[in-house]
Formats: C-alpha cells, sequence, structure tokens
C-alpha cells in the first residue's frame, strides 16, 4: 500500500516534470509563468489593496529596518545551520529522522498539521509577498502584477514589481524591497511570540501540580498503568512537583507497591505502582549490559544495602574498588509480573566509561570509583511538572537562555507539542473555553513558527532566495568604496553569490544525509 508521503513524492515529481514540460508555453501567455516549479497565476488589475495601505504605511523607513532585520536573520541562519550540521555527526543511523521530517510540507511531515500549518503557511507567504509590494510602491516602482502561487495546492500570494523598474533602480532600493519580506515576517514572529509568551499561556493555570509523563519504561510494571501523556498527581507520600525528584530523594522502601493517583480522560485514577530505580538502559560493554540485565527491572539492593534511590546508589558505588564484586537484588519483568532475581557484575571504573564514550568529560579523580552501566527512571516514567511544561510551551525560556530556548520552541512540534496534545490540555483550566483558547495558542504558534521559518531561509545568501538578491546588491552598493572596489565588478559579485550559495548547500546537503540516510 501506497503511504501519503510516497504520494507526495509522486505528485510532487510528477508537476515538476509537466512544469518543465510546458514550461516554454506557459511563459508566453499573460496571465501564467514560472516561478522555478511553481505557476504564478497573474492578476494585472485589482491592486487597490496594496495602493490604499501603502499611502498610509512608512515603507521606505520599513525598508531601512528591514535591511537590518535580513544581516541579522542571515547570521542567525547560517549559524543554526553550521550547529545543525555539527551535531548531524552525532546522529547514529539508527536514529536518523527520515525525509518526511525535512519536508516542511503540511500533512506530508508528521509534525506538522494540515489545518494550522496550511493556513498560517499560506497567511505568512501572502504577508511576505505584500510588503514587498508596499516597499516597492512606496520607492515609486509600479507593480506590474499581483496573483497566486500555485504548486500542486495553492501556496500562497506573489507581487511582481515592474521588471525594468526594478533593473534600472539603484541597488539601495532594490535592497530594501527585498528586505521587507523577510523583514515583516521576522515582525509578526517577534509579536507572535510574545502574545503567547506574555499573554496567552500565562493566563492558564495547572489544575493539580503533578508530574506530565513524557515516557515510560517499555516491558516495566508501570507501563501496564500510567502511559504518555498522563499526569502523575501523587506517590506514596509524595504529592506534587516534588515527584520530579524521587529519582535522588525517595525513602520508599523499592520493590513494594505503593498507591499513585494519576489523572488522565478527564478524570482521577488509582493504581499501583512498584518504587524503586527502574532500569531504562544498559549500556553496551559494561558490566549491566554483560551480565543483561532486563529492561524494566527494579533495583532492590546492592550488596544488601537497599538502594533507595540514585543518591544512594551512586554513594555506595563509589565505596567499592573498580573491579569489586557486586551483588544486586532485582524485581525482573516476568510474563507480566514482577519476580525477585538476583545478579552479580564486576565493577567498571566511571574512567572507563568516559574514556570510551565521552573523553572531553573524563578526569582521573574516575579512576576510583565503580560504575555499572545503567540509566534509571524512578518506578519507570519521566516528564517534567506542569509548571516546566508551560514554561516550554510559552517559550519564557528564551529570556532566561536565549539560544537554547529559542531552539527549544522551534522544535515543539517535534517535540509533538503543538498542536498542543488534549491530555496535555485538559491538565490547565483556562479562562474561556479551552477549545477557543488553545486554539488561538496553536494559531500563533504556528504564525510564529512560519514567519520565523520564512524569514530565515529567505536572508541565507543563495541565488534563488531573496537573501541572494540582497547580498548582491549589499556587494554592490559596498563596492562603492574604493577599498573595496573589486565588487563594483559583475563578475566578482557572482563568483561570491556561487560560492556563499554553495557553502549553505553543503550545510544542507550534511544535515540531510546525517538525518535520512
Amino acid at each position: 500500500m501506497i503511504s501519503g508521503l510516497e504520494i507526495a513524492i509522486l505528485l510532487i515529481f510528477a508537476w515538476i516534470i509537466i512544469a518543465i514540460y510546458l514550461g516554454p508555453r506557459i511563459s508566453k501567455t499573460k496571465h501564467f509563468s514560472l516561478f522555478g516549479p511553481a505557476i504564478m497565476i497573474k492578476i494585472t488589475k485589482n491592486r487597490g489593496i496594496i495602493e490604499r495601505f501603502t499611502k498610509k504605511f512608512p515603507g521606505k523607513s520599513f525598508g531601512r529596518i528591514s535591511v537590518i532585520i535580513v544581516f541579522a536573520s542571515a547570521i542567525l541562519a547560517v549559524i543554526i545551520l553550521v550547529y545543525g550540521a555539527v551535531l548531524s555527526f552525532a546522529i547514529k543511523p539508527s536514529h536518523a529522522a527520515g525525509l518526511s521530517l525535512l519536508l516542511a510540507i503540511p500533512g506530508v511531515n508528521p509534525v506538522i498539521p494540515i489545518g494550522f500549518g496550511t493556513v498560517t503557511l499560506i497567511l505568512a507567504v501572502v504577508i511576505h509577498e505584500f510588503f514587498h509590494g508596499v516597499v516597492a510602491k512606496k520607492q515609486g516602482i509600479k507593480l506590474s502584477s499581483v496573483g497566486v502561487l500555485w504548486f500542486v495546492v495553492p501556496v500562497g500570494a506573489f507581487v511582481e514589481p515592474d521588471e525594468q523598474e526594478i533593473t534600472k533602480s539603484d541597488p539601495v532600493v532594490r535592497r530594501r524591497i527585498v528586505a521587507a519580506g523577510p523583514g515583516i515576517n521576522i515582525v509578526l514572529a517577534v509579536i507572535c511570540f510574545l502574545l503567547v509568551a506574555l499573554l496567552v499561556v500565562p493566563a492558564a493555570s495547572p489544575t493539580h501540580d503533578g508530574l506530565y509523563v513524557e515516557a515510560t519504561v517499555s516491558g516495566s510494571q508501570v507501563s501496564h498503568v500510567i502511559s504518555n501523556g498522563d499526569e502523575v498527581v501523587s506517590l506514596g507520600n509524595y504529592t506534587g512537583n516534588v515527584i520530579q525528584n524521587l529519582s535522588t530523594i525517595s525513602d520508599l522502601t523499592p520493590g513494594q507497591y505503593y498507591h499513585a493517583s494519576v489523572y488522565y480522560g478527564g478524570s482521577m485514577h488509582s493504581v499501583k505502582v512498584m518504587a524503586g530505580l527502574t532500569i531504562y538502559s544498559t549500556i553496551s560493554g559494561l558490566p549491566a549490559a554483560n551480565i543483561s540485565i532486563p529492561v524494566g527491572s527494579v533495583l532492590v539492593k546492592s550488596n544488601n544495602l537497599t538502594i533507595y534511590n540514585a543518591t544512594v546508589l551512586t554513594d555506595q558505588l563509589n565505596k567499592l574498588p573498580p573491579g569489586s564484586k557486586d551483588y544486586l537484588e532485582m524485581m525482573v519483568p516476568t510474563s507480566g509480573s514482577m519476580v525477585e532475581k538476583n545478579f552479580t557484575l564486576i565493577t567498571t571504573s566511571e574512567y572507563y566509561y568516559y574514556a570510551k564514550y565521552d573523553p572531553s568529560q573524563n578526569s582521573n579523580a574516575y579512576k576510583n570509583y565503580s560504575f555499572i552501566g545503567i540509566t534509571s527512571v524512578y518506578s519507570g516514567f519521566g516528564g517534567y511538572t506542569l509548571t516546566y511544561m508551560q514554561s516550554m510551551l510559552s517559550g519564557r525560556q528564551v529570556f532566561a537562555s536565549p539560544w537554547s530556548g529559542m531552539l527549544q520552541y522551534i522544535a515543539l512540534p517535534f517535540l509533538y507539542l503543538s498542536p498542543i496534545p488534549s491530555s496535555l490540555a485538559s491538565m490547565y483550566s483556562t479562562p474561556f473555553s479551552p477549545l477557543l483558547f488553545w486554539g488561538i495558542f496553536d494559531m500563533l504558534y504556528w504564525l510564529f513558527w512560519w514567519n520565523f521559518l520564512l524569514a530565515i531561509m529567505n536572508a541565507l545568501p543563495v541565488v534563488a532566495f531573496d537573501g541572494g538578491q540582497f547580498f548582491r546588491d549589499s556587494m554592490l552598493i559596498v563596492g562603492k568604496h574604493k577599498s573595496f572596489s573589486w565588487l563594483s565588478k559583475e563578475n566578482n559579485v557572482r563568483y561570491v553569490m556561487i560560492a556563499s550559495s554553495f557553502f549553505v548547500l553543503l550545510l544542507f546537503a550534511i544535515e540531510i544525509y546525517f538525518l535520512v540516510v
């Protein structure tokens, strides 16, 4: 059976072939032309909206401001591309994202919703093109046509200034016109971000102080009673935000069952959960993996010492010289129940682990500390407090940590947090209808997302993008100065643009290769 992604690729491929074949005929028509593989459906009349808006809008000033915005956006875009290319080298083939996650097509890319994704994309493209036209008119450039851009489906609109007037105009003027599109996208992205961060999301408040479950250990006891997207409100005598810290502070007896209050489906439920550090994974080549300790097992004792939490386990291992025997008592998942089982392993050193997996963080002091090679989560589930989830949704972390906060906020769709899951939305009280409230959040977020993406993509110094023309004109302007007179020659400018385009495309190619292959 053909998948949705395969159908989309076939349609795109067929569209491109037809566009290439019919290209010469399309170009001869009055109301149609090609823009790459997309068809421009031109309207030469009814440009009144742009005319009226231009009279009241300070287009020249906005054009100047947009020039600064595009320079900053281009720097940010290149930094993000370089950062992504460097990170991609560390991605294991088993963790490759796949082609669908790299295609920014609503519905084809599983994290871009068809509804919010399509509507906001079209709005962002229409506004982008509209402001090209507004600044062009303000600079005295005639508009030859406006219209719809069609690529399999409508993908936006365009405004086409008169080609002869644009060619003859000063590079300073052309640069302002080109910069206006990405400029307005950044302005709208900032407005939408501030509305979400300072007005919309803060208006919601958690119904309970609990832990939003983002992952459970597959095969563990808890995976049968708690699911991703649930809220754990209490476990034993611990309640609220403290649940997040059970890995380090718990005094619940490991291997014993305790009542937990779990919120899902709009109501509270009581379930039994086994306390204790639950094995999330074992590290290849290290002691726990060598003796095949099953994932989902709960650690009860180490050398007859009860392991209440990770702090106790670390203290215990630090007292053991590397190469010591460690007798582990565990509750192991077997045929749907938990069965007591004992394991014996020979510890290695933390130094060995870091030397093999993270040499930059190694230290000679680690030679004295034992290591068994496990990762664990308490009671088999992990997540974040609803307060923290709210800060993620609002993007307020950008104010505290601009770089990591921005990357996390842009990545919300890839964390499956936008559109907001109904299970998470139900955990907050809102000032009016939750459906409308979170609908406004999703609309504003996707307007931010597409405007930001369009801005930084179009700011890149690539020939086919707005940034290509922007930096070409920028070099011609700089070339008027004696010190940079070599940039006044078209051939030199062309060589620089080819080099910059190749560099950017190389960064894209590196990311695509390591994320897909």
